[in-house]
């Protein structure tokens, strides 16, 4: 992070956002992520530090790659089970929620749920296109939300992946609206063979910056869903490149740089395995993350049973030691087959409304992020964040 950095959000943020990202998200978080260490510790009842919330299964694009399937009628998460998640996190000191789809802009519910919890942070995952200057200005009203918008490539590349012309513009659109309304705004992209150059430069990063942009998620391509596109997945090669990338920009880029890989050595890791972050379903079903569509059980219509789901269901656990023995990397990625007989065997729920089961088994396998010569972080920030943040949790030992 870099003093110019910090100009752009004191400028261009509005006074309330910033307060809610330094109290809800910032302070709260933090709060969270000791609580959570200390009930790995002592071996206390489990309860992720964070949720990842898909309201939504219905979406406006069919994206390549996307796990989500679409149904008709579409399911939603309704507003009492959400509630229930929120208030039944907060009795583990959790107060942030990715909130995911689908589409969660096409969520019928999803403004009520959001102004009836003022004491949390939501990270809203949006391809952009419902995000215009109204959504904007509410949200911003709100203060507790960050959209992140999902930018897959430059004009080709997006009509390419998304499946629709307008999509490079409409996002950019989002982001417009996002930054005049003075929110603190993110982009987002999974990183592919066919997106790499694009997006894995300097260029791009200022590209963003002109935008007004504060923040970039870099994610790995994960193939799944009807249309896996494995072709598309980044090789060891690229995967180290990005990682160098990303620690030699956050020395001097002025926007924050985000990944969910790799801790403060460059050792890799895997946000489910260590617990910090589960995921819920539109169906309700708790789910190790989102393309890992297996599940113990399906929530109820209050969510009442989250804990049990968590805690008194032995798969999620079990899960979390069989991944942390297999690889610090991505089990999906690197040995699906595997995690196919895994899920079987503890008679796992298949929550993907297709035949997951069977997409496992017919992937092959592909490089996941746990590098052979890892690169430790270079920024001193970035270094105490990961450090303090996302260091493992004991999942490795």
């Amino acid at each position: 992070m870099t003093a110019a950095l910090l100009w752009r959000i004191w400028k261009s943020c509005s006074w309330k956002v910033q307060k809610q990202l330094l109290f809800n998200f910032a302070w709260k978080g933090a709060g969270a992520l000791r609580k959570f260490e200390r009930r790995q510790k002592k071996k206390a009842p489990f309860f992720p530090a964070f949720l990842m919330l898909s309201l939504t299964n219905r979406c406006n694009l069919r994206c390549r790659g996307c796990w989500v399937e679409q149904t008709n009628p579409s399911r939603h998460l309704t507003l009492e089970q959400l509630d229930g998640i929120v208030k039944t996190a907060q009795k583990y000191g959790s107060h942030f929620f990715g909130i995911l789809g689908g589409e969660p802009l096409l969520h019928p519910q999803l403004f009520p749920f959001l102004e009836k919890h003022p004491d949390c942070y939501f990270q809203l995952f949006t391809n952009g296109y419902a995000l215009d200057r109204d959504c904007a200005e509410r949200l911003a009203q709100l203060g507790n939300v960050t959209p992140l918008i999902s930018i897959e490539g430059l004009e080709n590349e997006s009509t390419r992946r998304r499946g629709r012309d307008d999509v490079f513009s409409r996002a950019l659109q989002a982001v417009d609206e996002a930054t005049r309304a003075g929110l603190f705004t993110g982009a987002a992209a999974s990183i592919t063979r066919s997106n790499f150059a694009e997006l894995v430069s300097e260029d791009y990063l200022d590209f963003l910056i002109s935008r007004g942009v504060h923040y970039m998620w870099y994610y790995i391509y994960r193939p799944a869903g009807r249309d896996p596109e494995a072709a598309n997945a980044l090789s060891i090669e690229q995967i180290r490149t990005l990682r160098k990338f990303i620690v030699e920009q956050r020395c001097k880029a002025n926007i924050l740089i985000i990944d969910a890989y790799w801790d403060h050595k460059g050792q890799a890791l895997c946000p489910g395995a260590a617990g910090i972050s589960h995921h819920i379903s539109p169906d309700g079903a708790v789910e190790f993350c989102p393309p890992i569509q297996f599940a113990p059980g399906i929530l109820e219509p209050n969510a009442e049973n989250l804990e049990e789901l968590l805690q008194g269901n032995p798969l999620l656990s079990e899960l979390r030691s069989y991944v942390s023995q297999q690889t610090r990397g991505c089990i999906l990625l690197e040995n699906p087959k595997d995690l196919a007989e895994f899920l079987r065997k503890h008679q796992a729920l298949d929550s993907s409304n297709r035949d997951a089961f069977a997409e496992l088994e017919a992937m092959t396998e592909l490089p996941g992020h746990d590098l052979p010569d890892p690169l430790p972080e270079k920024s001193w920030m970035y270094r105490f964040a990961k450090k303090r943040y996302f260091f493992g949790f004991g999942a490795y030992g």
